[in-house]
């Protein structure tokens, strides 16, 4: 009984609520600026251009998400699709170094730890197993910033592949706007 009641009211408020349609209003060509059917026929063929741009721009953008995704598999890899590649190319030679450095001191670190279980002089084990501390630390800093700027670099496809799409539109518009004589099999239009 309550939801009719609800439903009821509901509806009486909205009757009186509503005002008149107008239809000459809603039709009026005048609103638009269109005094003549010429303005009319510009109006069509400019969002037809515009239409065309759109698809164009839709088809040739990158997908953000897409991008995170391939950075995060493959520090830069974003960037390169992005068609960003200085940044590119920097994120991946950073990778590799920092991991590479952080590989090297882990190697470092094994070696003087494997040293130290087989040594027997009491000098050598204290020596060989601060230097093993150390080269395991130095190992995990690197390794460590390898992991930040990796992140950074996903987070940073976002930016080249907001940069691309803005670069890409752009680029279309300009080449729309710039063309002063545009030919089509019905008519000629000439832009000043």
């Amino acid at each position: 009984m309550n939801k009719f009641l609800i439903i009821a009211v509901l509806l009486l408020a909205t009757l009186l609520a509503a005002e008149e349609f107008d239809i000459k209003e809603f039709s009026n060509p005048t609103k638009y600026n269109w005094n003549n059917m010429k303005d009319r026929i510009t109006a069509r063929e400019d969002l037809d251009n515009r239409q065309k741009l759109l698809q164009i721009y839709e088809l040739n953008k990158q997908n953000l998400v897409t991008n995170m995704i391939k950075s995060a598999f493959a520090p830069g890899w974003g960037h390169y699709s992005s068609h960003n590649y200085t940044k590119g190319h920097t994120f991946i030679a950073s990778e590799i170094v920092l991991f590479g450095t952080s590989f090297y001191f882990y190697n470092q670190a094994m070696d003087d730890y494997h040293n130290y279980e087989d040594s027997h002089y009491i000098g050598d084990i204290k020596q060989l197993y601060l230097d093993a501390n150390s080269n395991y630390k130095n190992s995990q800093l690197f390794f460590g910033l390898g992991a930040i700027v990796w992140m950074y670099t996903i987070y940073d496809s976002i930016s080249a592949t907001q940069e691309y799409n803005q670069n890409l539109w752009n680029n279309l518009s300009n080449k729309l706007n710039s063309q002063r004589v545009i030919i089509t099999p019905t008519s000629i239009i000439v832009r000043f």
